[in-house]
């Protein structure tokens, strides 16, 4: 099972910054998972909500803002990397979990990704049909759809229909196991005979996934130390 840590490692150092994503790496972390959006002028930045309300309680929307705007913000002394800022300073051959927020984001970073860094990268998103698009233009390249309480209408057949072709993995949240353990169970078990890899977020405690422990081969979590 390998261990990404969550936008880095927040419970030390201000989520998706540069410090805390290469900090989550030097404890030991396989990889990283963070969350990718567009400024104004097009930049890929590492940022997990659409504003910066959570980062430094500005009122402003990430889109509204140029990099050199949105550089001039920041929380204890950091400010928001570029998607190229951290593929730079990150280690080769980690996992590297590229969270794909808005659809505009997606081929823009994927080439970024793929020129400027040597490792596993999985790109996973909310929105699949930016998902459904990318795999189908990018055969060689790993993907997989991310699921959350916005899913709980769909049939298992529909989910599962999603992975029947040229699916790397599926991206689940432990709360929607927690909730519902014997539909989860039943998915996961479909899923790993179609050998897609299952990817669970956001995971604090070994005690949640000591159920399905055998089934998991990606653990994203808040604090790697917890598993490392």
């Amino acid at each position: 099972m390998y261990i990404l840590g969550h936008r880095g490692i927040p419970t030390l150092v201000k989520e998706n910054t540069l410090a805390s994503l290469l900090k989550a790496i030097d404890l030991g972390a396989d990889g990283i998972e963070t969350d990718v959006r567009l400024t104004r002028d097009g930049v890929p930045v590492l940022i997990h909500d659409d504003n910066l309300s959570t980062f430094d309680g500005s009122d402003l929307k990430v889109h509204d803002l140029t990099l050199a705007e949105l550089k001039e913000h920041s929380c204890d002394g950091l400010t928001i990397p570029t998607l190229e800022e951290f593929l730079k300073a990150a280690p080769d051959g980690k996992c590297l979990n590229i969270e794909l927020k808005e659809y505009e984001a997606g081929e823009i970073a994927l080439k970024m990704c793929e020129e400027l860094y040597q490792g596993e990268i999985i790109y996973s998103s909310f929105n699949h049909t930016l998902i459904s698009e990318l795999k189908q233009k990018y055969p060689t390249l790993k993907f997989g759809y991310l699921f959350d309480d916005r899913h709980l209408s769909m049939s298992d057949e529909g989910i599962l229909q999603l992975f029947k072709t040229n699916t790397y993995s599926a991206h689940l949240p432990i709360e929607g196991y927690m909730q519902y353990p014997e539909r989860l169970k039943s998915i996961l078990k479909e899923l790993k005979r179609l050998d897609v890899k299952i990817v669970f977020w956001t995971v604090n405690s070994k005690d949640v996934i000591k159920d399905i422990f055998d089934l998991i081969d990606y653990v994203i979590t808040d604090d790697v130390r917890l598993f490392i």
